[in-house]
This record gives C-alpha cells, structure tokens and sequence, in this order.
C-alpha cells in the first residue's frame, strides 16, 4: 500500500489529523472548538516550511549565556488604594 501524500490545504486531511492527534495525547476537543483549531493549523502548517527554511549562521546565534531575571522587584510597590 503506498503512503498518501498529505496536503495541509485540505481541511479533511488536516482535520483527520487533528483529531489522531488529539485521541492520541488524549486531550478532548470539543465540537465546536474543531473547525478553529483545524483552520488554526492549517495556518501554522502552511507557515512552518518558511520558518524551516530560511537559513540561519552562527552569527544568527541568539548568545550562549542565560541569565536570568531576578524574583526581587526593583520597583517597591506603590501605595493601596
């Protein structure tokens, strides 16, 4: 049996694969949220293979140090009301 190209501009294609999904993280949908989410990632599955394919150098490298934010506010709180 050969495999059935999958075309994210069909939105029963994508719906199938939308509801494999969510059956198999067993998270429920609800009917009415369906078509949104099916027109959702539609959306995201057409702007993935831009975002895969631009080309990024290590130059494009955001940095190798995290520092993270302090918990402590450096602004004391204000006054209630």
């Amino acid at each position: 049996m050969q495999p059935v190209a999958f075309n994210p501009n069909d939105p029963e294609q994508v719906g199938a694969w939308v509801d494999a999904q969510s059956a198999l993280l067993g998270l429920p949908l609800a009917p009415e949220h369906r078509p949104g989410v099916v027109r959702y990632t539609q959306l995201v599955m057409g702007l993935a293979p831009r975002v895969m394919d631009f080309v990024l150098t290590p130059h494009d490298e955001s940095g190798s140090v995290f520092v993270p934010v302090s918990l402590v506010s450096p602004v004391p709180p204000g006054p209630s009301a």
